[in-house]
């Protein structure tokens, strides 16, 4: 089986064609979007309506035009209007187990506080007090845009490491890939300019109890810029961020039986 795996999209045109464009010519049995798929410079107080006009058109046109079944997460700059796509919009598999042959896959959108000012994917961690400060937040009601105090917002809802242990079991944690917009920890998947690790400590600690063969991150765009790979070993999963650019689509193909033999693809499609 071959999967080709993107994140971080944000909304470019030109990086979903790309995308498009490599996948029409490598024919993977499955395409997976890990998060931060769609813009979000409207104004704050359109931007849940517009992201979810561009799930319902755009995004659902994509997912039509590729040769291979879509299975996507949102991310920390997604609200929660995206989340219910229609049917046509690929599938949005976030605390879902799918099973891709004898392999089973599980997507998780939530993700640690950030800087960010949308707040509706995050949760406190259970595993660590959050360093970074922030500003106003946003959070969405309906299709509505409210402001938000982040941190009594976030004391209202479950730590991280408590919505993932809501995921299903899959058939066998060796056999399953763990699609998750936040990295693990200090994994050098989540690297960020400066050399300063920012990932995810419930993530990380997960990972570590669950082994899942393979899992998918993005979130911290630089992080294999920095240290010039997208794969590093978490105790014994394969853990992948393709990361971003923007001069051109990152993706990576990869065979779960065979994950140290992936391609990275960066930039235009064409041989």
């Amino acid at each position: 089986m071959h999967l080709l795996y993107a994140s971080d999209l944000h909304g470019s045109s030109i990086h979903f064609s790309t995308l498009l464009a490599l996948a029409v010519r490598l024919k993977p049995d499955a395409l997976l979007l890990g998060g931060d798929l769609f813009q979000n410079s409207d104004p704050i107080a359109a931007a849940p309506v517009s992201q979810r006009r561009d799930a319902e058109t755009f995004f659902a046109d994509w997912c039509r035009a590729a040769p291979c079944p879509v299975y996507w997460i949102a991310g920390n700059h997604e609200w929660r209007t995206v989340v219910d796509p229609p049917p046509a919009a690929g599938t949005y598999v976030h605390g879902k187990c799918v099973p891709l042959g004898d392999w089973d896959l599980i997507g998780f959108t939530l993700t640690s506080p950030t800087p960010y000012w949308l707040i509706d994917h995050e949760r406190r961690e259970a595993k660590h007090e959050h360093r970074e400060e922030r500003g106003r937040c946003w959070s969405s009601q309906g299709t509505t845009a409210v402001p938000t105090e982040a941190r009594a917002w976030l004391a209202t809802h479950p730590t991280l490491l408590d919505e993932l242990r809501t995921l299903p079991e899959p058939r066998a944690w060796r056999r399953t890939i763990l699609m998750a917009h936040d990295p693990p920890f200090d994994s050098g998947l989540d690297l960020r300019w400066g050399n300063q690790p920012v990932g995810s400590y419930d993530v990380r600690h997960f990972l570590l109890a669950k082994q899942p063969a393979v899992s998918l991150h993005g979130h911290i765009h630089e992080a294999p810029l920095l240290t010039g790979k997208p794969l590093h070993i978490v105790g014994a999963t394969h853990g992948f961020n393709a990361g971003r650019v923007r001069q051109g689509c990152r993706a990576l193909w990869l065979d779960p039986d065979k994950p140290a033999e992936y391609r990275l693809f960066e930039g235009d499609p064409r041989p």
